[in-house]
């Protein structure tokens, strides 16, 4: 038995490596879930920095064994904010040390243990660029990437205005700036914004959907109104 699974199964462990083989007369079992394709014996941390990283050790169903890393660590919130009458939208120009570069991204970072991520998109907002709107959408949430168990939020805000400076982190600075709305989809397919697929999976939601905040009907006939060929 390794770490109680599959019993039939014979296995030796040294230190991290795992040779598991069956025995001759063994086959691998047969899985009906795809979750079952893959089990998890154990998880450790490879790497804790800015960004976590855990090493998690897998049996496969043909009874070999991988390891792979898995970026974690907390959620993350963006928003999209609309100024007032959706004219334009409210963006972060920031130094990011990935592409070596400035760019321009939706605000957001982290949201805080017990915070809901509608809340922490209001909070990121307000805090990096000191604009605050009180009519928000919460468009859902989506995978970091395939090798990262963290989330990715995204809230979508009408009428934001500026309400004071931003109060930034030590380490964080940049530039708030506002992009027509009308170029906001030609700026999405342009490939330098860090969060264009949440963006937009979120603005086609937000269209599509039947909320019925009265703040928000304005907003939302403005986004249906960008949507190419809605």
């Amino acid at each position: 038995m390794v770490h109680g699974l599959w019993n039939h199964r014979r296995g030796c462990i040294v230190g991290h490596g795992v040779e598991i083989q069956p025995g001759a007369q063994e086959q691998p079992p047969i899985l009906t879930e795809p979750d079952e394709l893959w089990r998890k014996l154990w998880s450790t941390r490879a790497y804790k920095g800015f960004v976590t990283v855990n090493r998690d050790t897998y049996l496969e169903a043909d009874g070999s064994v991988s390891e792979w890393d898995v970026i974690a660590g907390p959620d993350s919130a963006a928003v999209l904010a609309f100024t007032e009458g959706g004219s334009d939208v409210v963006l972060f120009e920031q130094f990011r040390v990935g592409p070596g570069r400035t760019l321009l991204e939706l605000p957001g970072g982290y949201v805080n243990s017990g915070e809901a991520p509608r809340a922490a998109a209001q909070r990121e907002l307000k805090e990096e660029t000191g604009y605050e709107s009180s009519a928000v959408y919460y468009a859902g949430s989506e995978w970091w990437s395939a090798n990262s168990s963290r989330r990715k939020h995204l809230a979508i805000a009408a009428e934001a205005r500026l309400v004071g400076d931003p109060s930034w982190d030590v380490s964080e600075a940049g530039f708030v700036r506002l992009l027509p709305s009308d170029e906001l989809f030609d700026f999405l397919m342009s490939g330098e914004l860090t969060d264009a697929g949440l963006a937009c999976r979120g603005l086609l939601k937000f269209a599509v959907s039947t909320q019925e905040d009265a703040g928000l009907a304005k907003l939302q006939a403005t986004v249906r109104g960008l949507l190419p060929g809605y």
